[in-house]
């Protein structure tokens, strides 16, 4: 992910407290993509995608995911293949 966030995407802290006192790092629970168009940074070939973070506790924030050009053509290859999956199970249901 992307260490420089969005001017109007929320901060979250990066530790927290616990108990006694020692400092922690809050643990994901998952990201979920937002449903926004990606960037894309012609000179670089890197994409972002802009991601809510869920933490364990509950709380969420927006981040950015950036992604090189071979993680962009990764994404690309498996959700085609996520999609033919789909329309394979579809048409097997219909059958």
């Amino acid at each position: 992910m992307s260490t420089e966030q969005h001017p109007d995407t929320p901060r979250t802290p990066t530790s927290t407290a616990d108990e006694a006192g020692r400092s922690t790092t809050p643990n994901v629970r998952g990201l979920v993509l937002v449903d926004r168009d990606p960037r894309y940074d012609r000179e670089t070939g890197h994409a972002e995608l802009a991601v809510e973070v869920c933490f364990l506790d509950g709380t969420k924030t927006t981040a950015m995911l950036d992604l090189d050009p071979a993680r962009v053509l990764l994404l690309s290859l498996q959700l085609e293949r996520a999609i033919g999956l789909r329309e394979g199970a579809d048409r097997a249901v219909s059958a």
